[in-house]
């Protein structure tokens, strides 16, 4: 997982000042304060460098379906199931990185809408990617794409309700190119062959590492110009690559992307109780940042909620496209 700094404390709260610096692309953040913060039009709430993203939802026809996916070929583990929610994690034990709600009355999400395009799942080394790729041929499972773009090299496949998966493992940041503040990330074809080198062949498949967490989320959105309003003007992040036609993505702390953003299915929102993505969480070290948001968002147009969860308060934010994207704090960031 990546190296993260920060100068983030547990009674400060770092906003930006202006949208980008000119020459950097990145966020510029001004001197930590404490206390209440006031929110207008013009301030600017920025997420902390040590952001992460620890959760997704997604609605299922079939838990048992799905889960049999991420326990069986991806080698991941049942946390626990308790009326519709499935809770899945690396080890076994909360809190979980995946959650399933069961619809027996969802509808597949149709073609050329919005929604999520796929979940990336983050491997700590190579040679845990290996691992994964080589437990797939295993169990038999497709693959739909091997993709090496320079920061990373991941390995694509859908589950079986069709939602997108990205299987993952980063390359030192030190290998990472950053050119006029933005990220150098290509797509060629990664080789397979040499990834599985990396297994000796007669070691016996394993579940996948304890270190083993989401990465980032790519979304199928209706608007590029409404997604950089939510993701950098209202979140804060920066745009750390705006090159790829139809897509933009999205970080804090000087990660690749934690959010990818693209047009290329279409603009319709699919039916309420459409298969795929419901919600989205990122966690933060601090709260503040909650305080931030919760009070910017009416401001700037977003509909805000608030739940519990174990005694944690979580904020909930509608994202442009109906999503809920939640922020919590509470729990050690990784």
């Amino acid at each position: 997982m990546e190296e993260v700094s920060t100068n983030w404390s547990a009674d400060s709260l770092v906003r930006a000042k202006s949208d980008r610096d000119e020459t950097s692309g990145q966020a510029v953040r001004a001197p930590m304060r404490s206390g209440p913060v006031k929110t207008n039009d013009r301030e600017k709430c920025t997420l902390p460098d040590r952001v992460r993203l620890s959760q997704v939802r997604l609605r299922t026809m079939d838990s048992t379906k799905l889960v049999g996916f991420y326990t069986g070929p991806l080698g991941f583990k049942l946390v626990e199931s308790a009326g519709a929610d499935s809770e899945i994690s690396a080890t076994g034990k909360e809190p979980g990185f995946l959650m399933l709600t069961e619809d027996r009355k969802a509808v597949p999400r149709p073609p050329g809408t919005t929604g999520l395009f796929h979940l990336a799942i983050r491997f700590p080394s190579r040679l845990d990617l290996a691992r994964a790729y080589r437990r797939l041929l295993v169990y038999g499972y497709p693959i739909e794409g091997a993709s090496d773009h320079g920061v990373s090299e991941a390995v694509y496949l859908a589950d079986p309700e069709g939602n997108g998966v990205e299987l993952y493992a980063d390359r030192p940041r030190s290998q990472w190119h950053w050119e006029n503040g933005q990220v150098v990330m290509g797509t060629k074809p990664l080789d397979l062959q040499s990834l599985l080198t990396a297994v000796p062949a007669e070691q016996a498949i394993d579940h996948p590492s304890a270190r083993t967490v989401l990465g980032h989320i790519h979304l199928n959105v209706a608007s590029l110009a409404e997604a950089e309003r939510f993701y950098a003007e209202y979140l804060g992040m920066a745009v750390t690559q705006r090159t790829y036609p139809g897509a933009l993505f999205f970080a804090a702390g000087g990660y690749h992307h934690h959010v990818g953003a693209n047009v290329w299915s279409g603009k319709a929102a699919p039916p309420p109780n459409a298969t795929g993505l419901i919600s989205y969480r990122f966690h933060v070290p601090v709260s503040e940042i909650l305080y931030c948001l919760s009070h910017r968002a009416p401001v700037v147009g977003y509909k805000t909620g608030d739940v519990q969860e174990e005694g944690k308060h979580i904020l909930q934010i509608r994202d442009p496209n109906g999503n809920w994207l939640e922020v919590q704090t509470g729990r050690k960031a990784l």
